[in-house]
């Protein structure tokens, strides 16, 4: 392997780069290299024969599913065989006719736009221009114009900058009502401020909140359902609210309540199903919580409320802007950036104690003491595992600090999603 050039995208912009291996007709392997992301390109003669990337979503392969011009498991076997047979995917699937030249040529076009947007809007990495190209890649069925591709995508780059400029005027003014307080925050329900302020008292006995939860009928019978699940059941069947207080604790009963009734809540300015979908992760997380809590001898109870609240802020922040129009990647960054600390003041609103208030302020950085925080990393772990997968989520210095294995992990997780499933039904 020869090393043509090298450098970075700042000393050389990559349509100067591009342009320059198009009137050089040169016969290449370009690779850019930028922070968590790689993109190679082969090109024959200046033009763009074949292109990959370490982002499985920016692949050939992916473009081509999401455009439904061929599904997954043909593009499986056309992955298997290419590699098989060493020759290139584009050149196996003309071969083979699963897909047409014209149609496979539109569909790797816009695979190379948005790799090249990518690069563009990165304004940052190294490149490497190389030679000779893989013998596989010799001689590619489809061969792109530099010139054309680099328009596009700078066109692209050029409009979409027009709408972050628009999104950031947007979110300006969600920003504004936030830090002015200009919007409504959620109710917390009546039955949860009755059942705190008994528990509050020291006086207070588990009969006051037993005649709570007995108002409500259907209430009672779900609390019961939950207490009969996996993760609280062990020591036999429970057959009445007061049996449940006296073995479960009134923390626990009371978390349990609040759960129900928060799966209940409405936003006038939010879909439902956006709603529901938070409320969900919520709910996952606080029992994954709670129950990984217990295997770690960790107050399972503040474990469970902080999973429950975690994201409750967003709610608010997504009711915000439901009369605007914000691009989505740059409204995720801003939710990401401000819902712990709105949730955190829902909290205070609410008179949820300082700890919970700092357990969903800091629920993505268990360390924001400087020492591990158990607690909210419980809540954080918890939060990484749902959104993840039991498989992939969970950071791997922090499993070893909390001494948590993955087997329990997998064990924990199944007893959370039947109690879940359980309590939506």
């Amino acid at each position: 392997m020869i090393v043509l050039l090298q450098g970075t995208i700042e000393a050389m912009p990559l349509p100067d780069l591009l342009q320059w291996l198009e009137l050089s007709r040169k016969t290449c392997v370009l690779n850019i290299a930028g922070k968590g992301f790689e993109a190679t390109f082969y090109l024959e003669k200046g033009k763009i024969s074949y292109a990959s990337s370490s982002d499985r979503s920016f692949r050939l392969g992916e473009f081509m599913v999401r455009s439904e011009v061929l599904n997954a498991s043909l593009l499986l076997h056309a992955l298997t065989e290419s590699r098989r047979s060493g020759i290139l995917l584009t050149r196996f699937l003309i071969d083979a006719k699963y897909i047409s030249i014209d149609a496979l040529t539109e569909v790797f076009s816009r695979q190379v736009v948005a790799l090249l947007l990518k690069i563009i809007q990165s304004k940052t990495g190294a490149f490497t221009v190389t030679t000779p190209i893989p013998d596989y890649a010799a001689d590619a069925p489809i061969q792109l114009g530099i010139g054309g591709m680099i328009f596009d995508s700078i066109r692209q780059s050029d409009e979409r900058a027009k709408e972050r400029q628009e999104a950031f005027k947007s979110l300006e003014k969600i920003n504004e009502r936030l830090e002015n307080d200009d919007f409504q925050l959620p109710v917390l329900p009546h039955i949860i401020m009755r059942l705190l302020s008994v528990i509050e008292d020291e006086n207070s006995t588990f009969l006051e909140i037993a005649r709570i939860i007995m108002t409500d009928q259907v209430l009672m019978s779900r609390v019961l359902k939950v207490a009969n699940s996996a993760v609280y059941s062990s020591g036999g069947q429970i057959d009445s609210i007061h049996m449940a207080i006296a073995r479960m604790g009134m923390r626990a009963i009371l978390n349990i309540t609040t759960a129900i009734k928060m799966n209940e809540m409405n936003f006038s300015n939010m879909p439902q199903q956006q709603l529901q979908a938070i409320l969900d992760d919520a709910l996952k997380t606080a029992f994954l919580a709670s129950g990984l809590a217990r295997k770690c001898k960790i107050d399972p109870e503040e474990a469970f409320l902080g999973g429950l609240l975690h994201d409750l802020g967003k709610t608010v922040i997504i009711s915000l802007a439901h009369d605007i129009s914000i691009d989505n990647t740059l409204f995720e960054e801003f939710i990401n950036e401000r819902h712990a600390e709105i949730g955190a003041m829902i909290a205070r609103k609410w008179n949820y104690p300082e700890s919970i208030q700092k357990l969903i302020l800091h629920h993505h950085d268990c360390m924001f003491s400087g020492d591990l925080d158990k607690v909210v990393a419980m809540v954080q772990l918890a939060d990484d595992i749902i959104q993840s997968g039991p498989e992939n989520g969970g950071d791997p210095e922090l499993l070893a600090s909390l001494n948590l294995q993955k087997d329990i992990i997998q064990d924990v997780h199944t007893q959370t999603m039947e109690v879940f499933y359980s309590f939506k039904n």
